[in-house]
Protein backbone atom coordinates (compact mmCIF):
# COMPACT_ATOMS: atom_id res chain seq x y z
CA UNK A 1 0.00 0.00 0.00
CA UNK A 2 1.12 3.51 -0.81
CA UNK A 3 -0.53 6.65 0.58
CA UNK A 4 0.34 10.19 -0.46
CA UNK A 5 -0.97 13.52 -1.73
CA UNK A 6 -1.80 14.04 -5.41
CA UNK A 7 0.92 16.70 -5.81
CA UNK A 8 3.47 13.90 -5.21
CA UNK A 9 2.00 11.43 -7.71
CA UNK A 10 4.89 11.71 -10.22
CA UNK A 11 7.09 9.84 -7.73
CA UNK A 12 5.03 6.70 -8.48
CA UNK A 13 4.93 6.76 -12.29
CA UNK A 14 7.57 4.03 -12.45
CA UNK A 15 5.39 1.49 -10.64
CA UNK A 16 3.42 0.63 -13.78
CA UNK A 17 3.50 1.81 -17.43
CA UNK A 18 -0.05 3.22 -17.11
CA UNK A 19 0.45 4.99 -13.79
CA UNK A 20 1.03 8.45 -15.33
CA UNK A 21 -2.12 8.09 -17.45
CA UNK A 22 -4.08 7.05 -14.37
CA UNK A 23 -2.97 10.07 -12.37
CA UNK A 24 -3.74 12.38 -15.32
CA UNK A 25 -7.37 11.22 -15.13
CA UNK A 26 -7.43 11.78 -11.36
CA UNK A 27 -6.01 15.30 -11.71
CA UNK A 28 -8.69 16.07 -14.32
CA UNK A 29 -11.41 14.88 -11.92
CA UNK A 30 -9.98 17.03 -9.15
CA UNK A 31 -10.20 20.18 -11.28
CA UNK A 32 -13.50 19.46 -13.08
CA UNK A 33 -16.74 18.24 -11.59
CA UNK A 34 -16.98 14.62 -12.70
CA UNK A 35 -20.30 12.77 -12.50
CA UNK A 36 -20.54 9.46 -10.68
CA UNK A 37 -20.11 6.50 -13.02
CA UNK A 38 -17.61 4.36 -14.87
CA UNK A 39 -15.09 5.85 -17.31
CA UNK A 40 -13.08 4.00 -19.94
CA UNK A 41 -9.55 5.33 -20.24
CA UNK A 42 -7.76 2.49 -22.06
CA UNK A 43 -10.30 -0.31 -22.30
CA UNK A 44 -10.00 -3.02 -19.67
CA UNK A 45 -6.33 -2.13 -19.20
CA UNK A 46 -7.19 1.12 -17.41
CA UNK A 47 -10.57 2.46 -16.32
CA UNK A 48 -12.08 4.53 -13.54
CA UNK A 49 -15.12 4.53 -11.30
CA UNK A 50 -16.31 7.73 -9.63
CA UNK A 51 -18.44 7.30 -6.51
CA UNK A 52 -20.56 10.03 -4.89
CA UNK A 53 -21.99 9.06 -1.49
CA UNK A 54 -22.59 9.98 2.11
CA UNK A 55 -20.54 7.70 4.37
CA UNK A 56 -22.53 5.32 6.56
CA UNK A 57 -21.54 2.86 9.25
CA UNK A 58 -21.15 -0.58 7.70
CA UNK A 59 -22.89 -3.38 9.58
CA UNK A 60 -20.41 -6.02 8.49
CA UNK A 61 -17.37 -4.34 6.95
CA UNK A 62 -15.13 -6.59 4.85
CA UNK A 63 -11.74 -6.18 3.28
CA UNK A 64 -11.60 -6.70 -0.48
CA UNK A 65 -8.70 -7.71 -2.71
CA UNK A 66 -8.17 -8.13 -6.44
CA UNK A 67 -5.89 -10.46 -8.42
CA UNK A 68 -5.80 -8.72 -11.80
CA UNK A 69 -5.99 -5.02 -10.94
CA UNK A 70 -4.14 -2.40 -8.94
CA UNK A 71 -6.48 0.12 -7.28
CA UNK A 72 -5.75 3.80 -6.90
CA UNK A 73 -8.32 5.39 -4.61
CA UNK A 74 -8.38 9.19 -4.41
CA UNK A 75 -10.69 11.49 -2.46
CA UNK A 76 -11.96 14.38 -4.58
CA UNK A 77 -14.45 15.65 -1.99
CA UNK A 78 -14.78 14.76 1.68
CA UNK A 79 -12.83 12.29 3.77
CA UNK A 80 -13.07 8.76 5.08
CA UNK A 81 -11.08 6.05 6.78
CA UNK A 82 -9.64 3.21 4.75
CA UNK A 83 -8.03 0.11 6.19
CA UNK A 84 -5.29 -2.06 4.72
CA UNK A 85 -3.99 -5.48 5.74
CA UNK A 86 -1.55 -7.78 3.96
CA UNK A 87 -3.74 -10.25 2.13
CA UNK A 88 -1.73 -13.16 3.53
CA UNK A 89 -2.85 -12.16 7.06
CA UNK A 90 -6.54 -11.80 6.15
CA UNK A 91 -9.16 -14.49 6.73
CA UNK A 92 -11.20 -15.16 3.59
CA UNK A 93 -14.99 -14.98 3.90
CA UNK A 94 -15.64 -15.67 0.20
CA UNK A 95 -14.02 -17.49 -2.65
CA UNK A 96 -12.30 -15.38 -5.30
CA UNK A 97 -14.80 -14.31 -7.99
CA UNK A 98 -12.92 -14.45 -11.31
CA UNK A 99 -15.54 -12.42 -13.18
CA UNK A 100 -15.60 -9.57 -10.65
CA UNK A 101 -11.88 -9.94 -9.79
CA UNK A 102 -12.72 -9.79 -6.11
CA UNK A 103 -12.43 -11.75 -2.90
CA UNK A 104 -13.65 -10.66 0.53
CA UNK A 105 -11.93 -11.01 3.89
CA UNK A 106 -13.05 -10.58 7.50
CA UNK A 107 -12.51 -7.21 9.12
CA UNK A 108 -11.47 -7.65 12.74
CA UNK A 109 -10.00 -4.21 13.38
CA UNK A 110 -6.49 -5.36 12.51
CA UNK A 111 -4.36 -3.63 9.91
CA UNK A 112 -3.45 -0.04 9.20
CA UNK A 113 -6.04 2.73 9.29
CA UNK A 114 -5.57 5.58 6.84
CA UNK A 115 -7.45 8.87 7.01
CA UNK A 116 -7.92 9.70 3.33
CA UNK A 117 -8.77 13.39 2.86
CA UNK A 118 -9.43 15.54 -0.20
CA UNK A 119 -6.44 15.38 -2.56
CA UNK A 120 -4.98 12.23 -0.99
CA UNK A 121 -4.69 8.85 -2.67
CA UNK A 122 -3.89 5.26 -1.76
CA UNK A 123 -2.49 2.62 -4.13
CA UNK A 124 -3.50 -0.94 -3.30
CA UNK A 125 -1.70 -3.83 -4.98
CA UNK A 126 -3.14 -7.35 -5.31
CA UNK A 127 -1.18 -8.25 -2.17
CA UNK A 128 -3.19 -5.69 -0.17
CA UNK A 129 -6.61 -6.40 1.31
CA UNK A 130 -8.29 -3.01 1.65
CA UNK A 131 -11.47 -1.58 3.08
CA UNK A 132 -12.58 1.84 1.78
CA UNK A 133 -15.60 3.94 2.69
CA UNK A 134 -15.37 3.84 6.48
CA UNK A 135 -16.99 6.71 8.38
CA UNK A 136 -14.56 9.22 9.88
CA UNK A 137 -17.13 11.39 11.66
CA UNK A 138 -17.15 14.27 9.17
CA UNK A 139 -20.68 13.54 7.86
CA UNK A 140 -19.70 15.25 4.61
CA UNK A 141 -20.67 14.05 1.14
CA UNK A 142 -17.76 12.22 -0.49
CA UNK A 143 -16.56 11.82 -4.04
CA UNK A 144 -13.99 9.05 -4.45
CA UNK A 145 -12.19 8.24 -7.68
CA UNK A 146 -11.11 4.61 -8.09
CA UNK A 147 -8.70 3.81 -10.90
CA UNK A 148 -8.31 0.18 -11.97
CA UNK A 149 -4.98 -0.68 -13.64
CA UNK A 150 -4.59 -4.14 -15.11
CA UNK A 151 -1.49 -5.71 -13.66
Amino acid sequence: MIADRIENCAAYYGLHPRMEEAFAFIRKCLTEQTAAGEYEIAGEELYAKVFRYSPKEQETPRFEAHNRYIDIQCMAIGSEYQWCLPREKAAAVSDYDEEKDMAFYAFTGEGSRLHLEKGMFAVYLPEDAHLPGMVDGSQQECVRIVIKIKR
